[in-house]
């Protein structure tokens, strides 16, 4: 398995956020950071950026028409045509652990992308500070921030979190890239079992499906966790509303749908606060039930 994102995400990130007339040009500043409280936990959205891609059923609702794509869409108040996900992770503070989960696109991967040091300066974090990080999956819009553009690792104190199963796809990949990854990294990986309670307020959940060893997370405890989707899901009316939909970046499609129709259902009968990776900044809000299925709401930090 090629650790990298997809191509269509690569080849997908979107010009500056600029708008601008003869007179003005108003560029906004990269990165945000949204604090929220875990129970006793600290803890803050990151932004790192966003995609976005044509409605064109390339990457959602793959072989669905994208009339009815965008149908669904425009039901929920969105533009027809084009899709945007966002891209976020999630830094938590708990005694003298420092803990990140995912990594984003990293430096100079694009305008729109690789914004995560500008938001950790903004919570005021230094990368030298994080003791842990947690990925969800091997895809490039997940671990590209782990390596910076020199070759070193960006968080050099931390260890690194994720399944074996995980770990051993990335460590099969023969590609160059991939090799670079894994010589950087390896020193400071600490695999576990899908499932695993790996730290007292972080319980890995297996989702696989999306990768081999996808893992999502919960984080803290009843009844203040919260739910770390990783890419379990991708877009906030897409994936909540049309499960079962096929999504082009899913390595086992019919698994990863399955994982994705009982973790839904699971979040909104338990009503969950959940944390979304690619949802709208900052990700945090509920799935809820809306007639025979479910839809997101968000909620405050």
């Amino acid at each position: 398995m090629k650790w990298i994102m997809a191509v269509v995400l690569g080849a997908a990130c979107a010009g500056p956020s600029v708008s601008s007339s003869r007179s003005t040009v108003q560029v906004q500043q990269p990165g945000r950071a949204e604090r929220l409280q875990i129970g006793a936990l600290e803890a803050y959205a990151l932004e790192d950026g966003h995609l976005e891609v044509p409605n064109d059923g390339q990457l959602l609702g793959v072989g669905r028409p994208p009339g009815e794509v965008a149908a669904l869409l425009a039901a929920a108040g969105l533009a027809r045509d084009t899709i945007r996900l966002d891209i976020q992770c999630l830094l938590v503070k708990a005694g003298d652990r420092v803990v990140l989960f995912d990594t984003g696109m990293g430096e100079g991967s694009g305008a729109d992308t690789g914004h995560l040091a500008d938001s950790l300066a903004r919570a005021k974090v230094a990368p030298s500070a994080v003791t842990d990080v947690f990925i969800s999956h091997a895809h490039g819009d997940h671990v590209g921030g782990l390596v910076t553009k020199a070759g070193d690792l960006a968080f050099p104190a931390a260890t690194i979190h994720l399944t074996a199963v995980e770990w051993a796809a990335v460590q099969a990949s023969t590609d160059d890239e991939s090799k670079r990854f894994v010589a950087v990294t390896a020193a400071k990986v600490s695999a576990f079992e899908p499932g695993a309670q790996v730290l007292p307020f972080v319980r890995a959940v297996a989702t696989p499906g999306h990768t081999p060893g996808h893992s999502s997370y919960e984080i803290g405890a009843e009844p203040d966790k919260v739910f770390y989707t990783g890419d379990l899901v991708h877009h906030s009316v897409i994936s909540v509303q049309r499960p079962a939909w096929s999504i082009q970046v899913d390595g086992a499609q019919p698994a990863a749908a399955a994982a994705r129709q009982q973790a839904l259902a699971r979040l909104a009968a338990e009503h969950t606060r959940v944390f979304a990776v690619h949802f709208p900044f900052p990700g945090i809000g509920y799935v809820v039930p809306q007639g025979p299925g479910h839809v997101w709401k968000p909620a405050s930090p």
